[in-house]
């Protein structure tokens, strides 16, 4: 049975204080980020957003990290890593691993070895 957003968001609460590695796979662009979880948050839709890929549902991964963007690495924006909830498709975790698809974007999340 796929898993649900509330088995992903008891995954990453259960992920606390690890390191994550989490690489986003978006048309032809792949991101990979590095963060220590500190907490986990679900936002609803905003509509103060400054774009429209930000405004609407999203789990918000709060911690320390860094983003490597064309082989650069860049400190974390905001220690937040936001994952939008928008056409969210399929959802997986399992031991060492969750999965997110969304129409926008597929996220694959690790545990760091």
């Amino acid at each position: 049975m796929p898993a649900s957003i509330a088995d992903v968001t008891q995954w990453l609460e259960s992920q606390t204080d690890k390191e994550l590695v989490i690489t986003k796979h978006e048309d032809d662009d792949i991101d990979e980020t590095v963060i220590r979880l500190a907490r986990i948050e679900r936002t609803g839709e905003r509509r103060d957003a400054l774009d429209d890929y930000t405004n609407g549902a999203a789990l918000v991964l709060r911690g320390n990290g860094t983003v490597v963007t064309e082989g650069r690495e860049a400190p974390l924006p905001n220690d937040a890593f936001e994952i939008p909830l928008e056409g969210l498709s399929l959802t997986e975790t399992a031991e060492s691993a969750a999965l997110l698809v969304t129409e926008r974007a597929r996220y694959s999340i690790k545990i760091r070895a």
